[in-house]
């Protein structure tokens, strides 16, 4: 009898542990929609959001003549509106309409022409890496959502056409342990074959239920960015990450350097350009994005050898290396836990540092 009631309890026992992860993954279920992060926007003068460029660096590296001239960049987003003035330089070596299907570049949202011109605008204002070579995938509609599978469609054609980096200002609920996320799936296949993924932390940090950032940022070799603004500190929005594991197993724990976020970027109050040649300010972990998938740009300018067709590239070693480099020379901020902070993450990227680590 007494062997009997132990078998019953370890069933009981077991049945609850399916039921306590069943129930999470269902509360972490990605979104059908795939939302690109952006605050209030309103019509700035125009000026470039000059202290975002200098804190970063990317003033500095520019200076020393680096514009991205020689790498592609893919953006997954709403599109561009490549009408506009400080976006018609651009070339555009592929283009894909998931939404729509239109065969020629368009944005009907806004948020990826914003995203497009902390880039590479070369006009009124001017963006990180005006000589970068885009392929653009629209995956977002015109209110803002989005499928995974649109997303991770995206994702795969910019690897099929040449991106060195890939920019993901987006973002959904995470999945327990990524499962059956398309989009992740996606990104780590773009991984394998030497591709920077970059994506938004999230803008749920104000949520008392939030415990981590978005998907695919969670994706151990994505690099997920968190926001800051003028003065170093963390933006109320910014998403946190949960590095200490959901478990009491530590099941998804992270190891260095892969903790979440791995850094921040300016993404308060952005200038940059927008629909039917305006300019907005725009906040988010979207722009944050842009800042540090344009200074990874430039870094590959900087070292060919680590594009795709360089001797070094095309493969995921590359991609960790620069993740370390990135963990030791990263700016420390005003209140930032070291060696990482759920917030910060390792710190501000901090280019030309980075540069000269590499």
């Amino acid at each position: 009898m007494e062997k009997r009631n132990l078998i019953l309890l370890s069933i009981l026992v077991v049945a609850i542990c399916v039921l306590v992860i069943l129930f999470w993954m269902a509360q972490t279920e990605t979104d059908n929609g795939v939302i690109p992060w952006i605050d209030d926007n309103d019509e700035p003068d125009i000026e470039r959001t000059e202290w975002a460029f200098e804190i970063t660096q990317v003033d500095d590296i520019n200076e020393d003549g680096y514009d991205g001239d020689g790498v592609v960049i893919g953006i997954v987003d709403s599109g561009i509106d490549i009408t506009h003035p400080d976006l018609d330089h651009i070339n555009i070596s592929a283009w894909m309409d998931y939404v729509n299907g239109r065969p020629e570049p368009y944005d009907d949202n806004g948020h990826g022409t914003h995203i497009a011109g902390i880039i590479a605008a070369n006009g009124e204002i001017e963006g990180i890496a005006p000589k970068v070579k885009m392929v653009v995938v629209k995956a977002i509609s015109a209110s803002g959502s989005g499928s995974g599978s649109d997303v991770a469609s995206g994702i795969d054609f910019c690897v099929e056409n040449g991106a060195d980096v890939i920019c993901l200002s987006l973002g959904g609920r995470a999945r327990f342990l990524n499962l059956g996320d398309e989009t992740a799936t996606a990104c780590e296949d773009a991984i394998d074959q030497g591709v920077f993924v970059v994506a938004a932390a999230g803008n749920d940090g104000e949520d008392p239920n939030d415990n981590d950032v978005a998907s695919p940022a969670t994706v151990d070799e994505v690099i997920a960015v968190g926001a800051i603004d003028e003065n170093k500190h963390i933006a109320s929005f910014s998403s946190k990450g949960d590095n200490d594991g959901i478990l009491p197993i530590a099941i998804d724990d992270r190891r260095d350097p892969d903790k979440k976020p791995e850094l921040v970027a300016p993404g308060v109050e952005i200038v940059s350009t927008w629909t039917n040649g305006e300019y907005v300010i725009a906040s988010g972990t979207s722009q944050a994005t842009a800042f540090v998938a344009g200074g990874i740009v430039l870094l590959l300018d900087a070292h060919p050898e680590s594009q795709r067709e360089g001797g070094g590239g095309g493969s995921s070693s590359t991609i960790t290396h620069f993740k370390e480099v990135f963990m030791d020379t990263a700016e420390k901020c005003p209140g930032q836990d070291t060696p990482h902070d759920d917030h910060y993450g390792y710190g501000l990227i901090n280019v030309e540092n980075a540069e000269g680590a590499l």
